[in-house]
């Protein structure tokens, strides 16, 4: 399939899941609510969000299922899951066994970056510490001034804390 034809794909998945927006049994997830947010879209991964509560996410995927069957694409459930939280173990039950779908664990890795529901440990961001510290070295390297070197490093790390920053909320 051509990117531009997927990207029209996911456009039409998009409309699908923001008509949930206008529908009172819908409930937001709590963080996603002020800013209306449903879903999350990256190249071809897709995150959405609800209210842990079974009309909810009973609502999103049979947004997603009216998606599949007008475009042919499915979900590959052997790489899916769903994340559940602040809520009993019978309603998380009760959502697992009306969906089908394996509930997983945080932290859980997303574009490389370790997602979590609290503040992460030091050996949960190692190995993105390491990336950086070895790019960096490698841009040290090239025939750079002291002062050359000081402004990139500077760069570098005012990009990760505005990437870091936008992360977490």
């Amino acid at each position: 399939m051509s990117p531009f034809l997927f990207a029209i794909g996911m456009e039409y998945l998009t409309r699908h899941l923001q008509q949930l927006q206008t529908q009172t049994a819908f409930n937001f997830h709590p963080k996603c609510k002020k800013l209306a947010i449903t879903h999350l879209m990256f190249a071809d991964d897709l995150l959405m969000f609800s209210r842990a509560d079974i009309q909810s996410v009973r609502m999103l995927l049979s947004a997603f299922h009216q998606f599949s069957v007008a475009s042919s694409l499915e979900a590959n459930l052997d790489k899916s899951n769903i994340y559940l939280g602040g809520i009993s173990s019978t309603e998380n039950a009760a959502i697992l066994s009306a969906i089908h779908i394996p509930e997983g664990s945080f932290p859980f890795r997303y574009l490389g970056v370790p997602l979590a529901t609290k503040n992460l440990a030091y050996n949960q961001c190692k190995p993105l510490i390491e990336k950086v510290v070895a790019r960096a070295k490698t841009w040290i390297a090239r025939n750079l001034t002291y002062a050359g070197r000081l402004q990139l490093v500077q760069t570098i790390l005012l990009s990760m804390q505005s990437f870091w920053c936008q992360i977490e909320y």
